[in-house]
């Protein structure tokens, strides 16, 4: 699970901290893996505190059980819309393309 290695390079360079992006950039993400199967199976979400270090929160999104992958998806924009705020970074995590 997690960031495979074969994903777009302009989504690199711009990751903030190693795999997590900004609200925008982890939609496109999401629009990216659904457009090329990849099974999306859930979204961590990390706060920058005031010192510059980074907390996990509590509230990430887990869909491994979750069948439909284009419900996967909205479900995972649905997530971005609710939990984005200053200071946000997003990571997308998904496993293989679709069988």
């Amino acid at each position: 699970m997690g960031m495979m290695a074969n994903f777009p390079e302009h989504f690199a360079a711009r990751a903030e901290r190693r795999c997590w992006f900004t609200r925008s950039d982890a939609e496109q993400l999401l629009d990216w893996l659904e457009d090329n199967g990849e099974r999306f199976v859930g979204m961590e979400v990390a706060q920058k505190q005031a010192d510059g270090s980074w907390l996990l929160l509590d509230e990430g999104l887990d869909l491994a059980r979750q069948t439909d992958n284009f419900e996967a998806v909205r479900r995972g924009k649905d997530f971005l819309r609710e939990y984005d705020g200053e200071g946000r970074m997003f990571e997308p995590l998904w496993q293989g393309p679709m069988a």
